[in-house]
């Protein structure tokens, strides 16, 4: 075990994920009995230090253990290019976890949650619609829809589609050749209070890995253009949806409403980004008591 300032069992933990190997943590509550555990994931390029950590303290105070990891690509996992979002990677690399945490002695393998949020809120909803080990989902602010306007305008093309899909073609091209990918910057300027409310406010051990850049391809348009077909298939596994009442992300209350009972919607103030900042107490309490409802029995 490794000794922390919040709890004297957590460690460091490895997992395979596509012969990569991922790196998290896993924190327990006191006590030797069996734990159910909640998998913690976070969104677009995000790290496994940011948020999750307090998100992990407040399962855990609540008899609930937390494992939470960095996707392939980026932060202490392995992966190439570095800071590249690999939109169906990023499934394999949950249900592989989910496949871990069940080979621990200390988990109850039948008590799996699963929690994420924004681009890791829609990753969930996937996963908990295909993945019947999971047993309660909280999908918090989630990304519904990547089409290829979605990439261009998280990528900072705006309504430049003309550009978007050249410069993207050009990369390919120059990768194709074995030339290095190319980045951009994590936090465009249209965004620059997040960086200020957020990023900025980041301890030096959660920016340890932090590059501010993203592969240019982690933009690009994928097949998996759409989480809601797979939302219906979630029941009955109990889910929640966490959303912030300004958030700019399309399509999340209609998500909602294509999932079937048992289901519960919770809209905490703010917009995207507030629940890792001004609500994020709120976020936090909503979710543990979601999966203590359902994990704890």
């Amino acid at each position: 075990m490794i000794a922390n300032g919040h709890n004297d069992k957590q460690r460091n933990i490895e997992f395979l994920s596509d012969g990569l190997t991922l790196s998290g943590l896993l924190r327990l509550p006191e006590g030797e009995t069996q734990h159910p555990l909640v998998i913690l994931g976070h969104g677009l390029g995000a790290l496994k230090e940011w948020t999750l950590p307090e998100l992990a303290d407040a399962l855990v105070k609540a008899g609930i253990a937390a494992l939470w990891f960095d996707y392939r690509n980026v932060g202490d996992s392995e992966g190439e290019p570095r800071e590249e979002v690999d939109h169906i990677g990023r499934l394999e690399d949950w249900q592989n976890a989910i496949s871990y945490a069940t080979s621990l002695a200390e988990i109850d393998s039948q008590r799996i949650g699963i929690w994420g949020t924004s681009l890791g809120g829609r990753d969930v909803l996937a996963v908990a619609g295909l993945d019947k080990r999971v047993k309660v989902v909280v999908s918090q602010t989630p990304v519904i829809k990547w089409s290829s306007m979605t990439g261009a305008r998280m990528g900072g093309y705006g309504d430049d589609m003309d550009r978007y899909h050249q410069e993207l073609a050009e990369d390919r091209t120059n990768r194709a050749l074995g030339k290095p990918a190319r980045y951009i910057p994590f936090v465009k300027e249209a965004n620059d209070e997040v960086k200020k409310a957020y990023i900025d406010q980041l301890s030096p051990e959660e920016t340890r890995n932090y590059k501010g850049r993203l592969t240019l391809q982690s933009y690009k348009p994928t097949i998996f253009t759409d989480v809601t077909p797979f939302i219906e298939m979630i029941a009955p596994t109990p889910l929640l949806f966490i959303l912030a009442e300004s958030d700019f992300i399309p399509g999340q209350r209609e998500a909602f409403d294509a999932a079937k009972e048992p289901k519960s919607l919770q809209i905490i103030k703010g917009n995207h980004f507030s629940p890792y900042t001004t609500s994020k107490e709120d976020s936090i309490s909503l979710s543990r008591d979601w999966f203590v409802t359902y994990l704890s029995s």
